[in-house]
């Protein structure tokens, strides 16, 4: 399988550098943790997202906010770096890598897990609020939204929004939908909240034509060699990653 998705990936990504297609909008990749000690699907090695981030500095992008991509900031040579649940290696790892680069994040919080063993803490938010980076809202506990009613949707929804605004001090305007599943009645729910955007796993750049409220990702793995992030970065994976998508019967 990984075989094969190297080889899709390839053509793709070939097939585009030999017509001299550019990439269109801002991509926006998508991280966990970041660190040495554990070996699984969510996690990345420091060495291998010190390579990624210096592949991202050598060739010229700069990363911006939620913020600024929502106000039309965004092009060819600009990434938006974000950290899904709040690990507490985001701050221990992650961040002097970033901070080495110029760079900043946003990191999607899972509300009642700040604060406790293994999460960021409320002063590790306060130093990397005051370094530019941005923190939004994962539901308080990161259930399966799809499988709640409303008034359960609305409570992970708006209730962590204000768990974190009371944690952080700070306005939280954005959401992330837990395991990147949403419908019509979730994302209806964050436009009620007030949440200015929402970011889904839906492969792809963003552009002026995007939905503020299933803006698109990459998924970084943990199996990414540089140059399968080389390829991610130049949209090589997304059609494969939406056939993904399809199968899984994913939004």
């Amino acid at each position: 399988m990984k075989a094969l998705r190297s080889s899709l990936s390839s053509v793709v990504y070939h097939g585009t550098r030999l017509l001299d297609r550019k990439q269109k909008g801002t991509r926006m990749l998508c991280y966990h943790r970041v660190n040495d000690s554990e070996k699984n699907y969510l996690t990345v090695s420091t060495r291998h997202f010190r390579d990624q981030m210096k592949f991202l500095f050598n060739e010229g992008y700069q990363t911006i906010s939620l913020s600024s991509l929502l106000a039309g900031e965004g092009n060819g040579r600009n990434i938006v770096i974000t950290f899904d649940d709040g690990f507490r290696d985001n701050f221990e790892c992650a961040y002097p890598i970033l901070k080495e680069f110029g760079f900043r994040a946003t990191i999607f919080c899972v509300a009642d897990r700040m604060n406790t063993e293994g999460y960021l803490t409320r002063q590790d938010i306060q130093e990397m609020r005051a370094s530019g980076f941005e923190f939004g809202s994962h539901t308080i506990s990161h259930p399966h939204l799809l499988r709640l009613k409303a008034d359960k949707k609305w409570q992970e929804i708006f209730g962590s929004k204000k768990m974190l605004e009371d944690l952080t001090q700070n306005r939280v305007d954005f959401f992330c939908y837990p395991y990147g599943e949403y419908d019509k009645e979730s994302v209806a729910l964050v436009k009620k909240v007030g949440y200015l955007g929402a970011c889904s796993n839906n492969p792809g750049a963003n552009d002026g034509k995007m939905d503020h409220y299933l803006l698109k990702r990459t998924e970084v793995s943990p199996d990414d060699s540089l140059n399968d992030f080389k390829k991610k970065m130049a949209g090589a994976f997304d059609l494969l990653h939406r056939g993904l998508h399809w199968v899984r019967r994913r939004p």
